[in-house]
């Protein structure tokens, strides 16, 4: 932002093509269905190209937020969960450097409609990402309950500024999606089996291992992914594993 706005309208104006970007930026690092992708580039083009440069009121500035906010919910909502949650958070953590800065204690203050626009934003990305967190598949016990960590500290981190942007009935709305997501999360958790450490002693291929542990070779690629490990017939001797079911 290399021109200071003048004032609130300009100021939301900036911001306004910044959250765009932040938005297409978000759907280009999904794996969208060709309409959904398109549907949400076109929003954040005529965001940038036509409604911010044409803000003439804070009504004008409303507009851009539902558009702003309905294109995030389409991205998430387009994607698979657990493809979404990670570049959701990510693009919450963007929204705040799209407010403009300035020294003067007067510009700052006028630029309230640009912090709403980011806030808006900013609570959309998070309450997509709680969703997408409770949708996912957990294939074990600690992915779950690190999912439920993420909703924890992303709402921490948070829930102030937006109360103080937003007003208290938006971080209501926010807050139940994190109660209620990790409520499901904690019980999700309790019918996962726990991560284990596996000792073999010298290496083996990954399908005797799945077959040693599950009675199932099928299995040898979640080995291989959760370890990290490219050669499936040299598996290290410490692995990580999903614990057999007793």
């Amino acid at each position: 932002m290399s021109t200071i706005p003048s004032g609130a309208l300009a100021g939301a104006a900036v911001s306004a093509g910044a959250l765009a970007g932040v938005i297409a930026d978000l759907s280009a690092g999904l794996p969208l269905a060709a309409s959904v992708a398109l549907g949400v580039s076109g929003t954040c083009t005529r965001i940038v190209r036509v409604s911010a440069p044409r803000v003439l009121s804070a009504a004008d500035v409303a507009a851009i937020g539902v558009d702003l906010v309905g294109a995030v919910q389409a991205a998430a909502r387009g994607a698979q969960a657990g493809d979404a949650s990670a570049g959701l958070y990510a693009a919450a953590a963007r929204t705040q450097a799209c407010i403009p800065v300035s020294a003067s204690p007067v510009l700052t203050r006028a630029y309230r409609f640009a912090g709403a626009l980011a806030a808006s934003v900013e609570a959309a990305c998070l309450g997509e990402a709680f969703l997408a967190e409770a949708r996912t598949g957990f294939a074990d016990r600690r992915a779950a309950t690190e999912a439920r960590a993420r909703i924890s500290a992303a709402y921490d981190a948070s829930a102030d500024r937006i109360a103080a942007t937003l007003g208290q009935d938006i971080l209501t709305v926010l807050a139940a999606v994190a109660r209620e997501t990790s409520g499901h999360l904690v019980r999700l958790a309790t019918t996962l089996q726990p991560v284990v450490r596996v000792d073999a002693n010298r290496s083996f291929p990954s399908t005797a291992l799945a077959w040693s542990l599950y009675g199932d070779p099928t299995r040898a690629p979640e080995l291989l992914a959760r370890n990290r490990c490219g050669t499936p017939l040299f598996m290290p001797a410490t692995i990580e594993a999903v614990a057999p079911k007793a």
